[in-house]
C-alpha cells in the first residue's frame, strides 16, 4: 500500500489531465462515471505481462530477492514500473511443496552435500509484484539502483529547504484520501477509528500479501491531513499516537495472533508519502527502511513529545537520501556533503 504505493516526491506534481475519451484534458478528480470505467479498464492491463516490454533494469537486488524495471505496454501510451520480489515460503503448504510436485535438479554432490535447484509448481511459486502505471519520472528515480548520502537536517535546513520541498513537489494524495473516504481498499481495512482528530484506518501495506506471519506488513494511515511527518508532531498529537499504538497492536493481536513485543512500530523519516502514517511490521521481517537513517520507533517518538511539546520543531533529524533525489542537489547547495 501502505509503502506501499507513492513513494518519495521527487518531481512537481500539479493536476493530473486527462487524455482519454472521457475527457479533453480535464482534471482526473472529475467526472466521476468516466474514472470508473476508465478504472475498470485499467484493471484488465495486467492480468499478464504478455504485452509488456522491458526497456531497463531500474535494480536486481539479490539482498531482496527483487528486480524493479521501468517498460512499457504494446500499444499504449507512457511507461511503467514494475517490481517483483519473491515471497516467503508458507508454512502450511509445506506438504504440497515437499511432494512430488516439486522437481528437483542436481548441480553436483559432494559426499552427503547436494546443490540442488528445485521447481515448485505454478500455485506455489508466487511472486510478489508492485505496478506503477502510468508511471512518472519520481517513481523511476525511486525504484532506480543509487548510491545515498547521510544528511543531519537542522530544523534550519528543514524550513529552507525539506518544508518547500514538501509543499511544491507533494506527491498526489488521493490515493491516500480514497482510502480514508472508502472508495478504495475498504475490503483490507484490518481496524478502523473514525475520530477525526485521533482516529485511523489500519490496513496491510501493499508489499504484504496478508499471508505469511513471518513477512507481516501493515500501516496506519491518520484521519487528520494537516500532519505531513514527525516534523508537524507537537505534545499535544500525544493522545494520536498513543491511540494507535494502543489499537493497532490490539488489532494485529486479535486479528492475526502476533503479539505487540513481536512488532516493530515506527515513522519514516524522510517519509514515503508526505500524509502522517505508522508502520507495524513483524520482528521476523527484513523490512525496507528499518535502519538507521530512516526509521524512527513510535515509543522513541512519545517519549520525545512527552519530554518537549516542539522536540521535533527544535531538533536535528538524520536520514539517507539518494544521491539522485531532488533535494540532494538541494542540500548540497548548502554544503551539507562538503568536506
Amino acid at each position: 500500500m501502505a509503502e506501499a504505493k507513492a513513494k518519495e516526491d521527487y518531481v512537481h506534481v500539479s493536476k493530473k489531465m486527462r487524455t482519454d475519451v472521457c475527457s479533453n484534458a480535464i482534471d482526473s478528480t472529475t467526472d466521476k462515471n468516466c474514472d470508473s470505467d476508465q478504472s475498470a479498464q485499467r484493471d484488465d492491463l495486467f492480468k499478464s505481462f504478455d504485452n509488456f516490454e522491458v526497456l531497463r533494469v531500474l535494480n536486481n537486488s539479490e539482498d531482496h530477492k527483487s528486480i524493479a524495471v521501468v517498460g512499457r505496454l504494446k500499444g499504449k501510451e507512457g511507461t511503467a514500473v514494475v517490481m517483483l520480489k519473491k515471497l516467503a515460503f508458507n508454512a502450511e503448504k509445506l506438504e504440497e511443496i515437499f511432494s512430488g510436485k516439486t522437481e528437483t535438479k542436481t548441480l553436483f554432490r559432494n559426499d552427503i552435500y547436494y546443490n540442488s535447484t528445485a521447481w515448485m509448481p505454478k500455485e506455489l511459486n508466487e511472486l510478489g509484484a508492485t505496478i506503477i502505471y502510468p508511471a512518472e519520472d519520481k517513481h523511476i528515480l525511486k525504484y532506480e539502483k543509487q548510491p545515498s548520502s547521510f544528511v543531519v537536517e537542522t530544523p534550519e535546513l528543514y524550513k529552507e529547504v525539506t518544508k518547500p520541498f514538501i509543499e511544491s513537489a507533494a506527491f498526489n494524495k488521493e490515493w491516500i484520501y480514497n482510502i480514508l473516504e472508502h472508495k478504495k481498499e475498504e475490503d483490507r481495512i484490518v481496524f478502523e477509528d473514525p475520530d477525526p482528530e485521533i482516529g485511523f484506518i489500519l490496513l496491510p501495506d501493499m508489499k504484504w500479501t496478508g499471508e505469511q506471519m513471518e513477512n507481516l506488513y501493515l500501516q496506519a494511515i491518520v484521519r487528520r491531513r494537516d500532519l505531513t511527518s514527525i516534523r508537524d508532531l507537537r505534545g499535544n498529537h500525544i493522545p494520536l499516537l498513543k491511540n494507535i499504538l494502543n489499537k493497532g497492536t490490539e488489532a494485529i493481536m486479535e486479528k492475526y495472533g502476533v503479539p505487540a513485543h513481536k512488532l516493530r512500530i515506527y515513522f519514516h523519516y524522510l517519509p514515503s508519502f508526505y500524509h502522517l502514517h505508522v508502520h507495524f511490521t513483524a520482528l521476523s521481517f527484513d523490512a525496507p527502511g528499518t535502519w538507521i537513517g530512516k526509521a524512527v520507533t513510535l515509543s522513541s517518538v512519545i517519549s520525545n513529545l512527552n519530554l518537549r511539546s516542539d522536540h521535533y520543531q527544535l531538533a536535528d533529524m538524520s536520514f539517507t537520501l539518494k544521491d539522485n533525489h531532488p533535494l540532494h542537489a538541494k542540500f548540497e547547495e548548502k554544503g551539507c556533503f562538503s568536506g
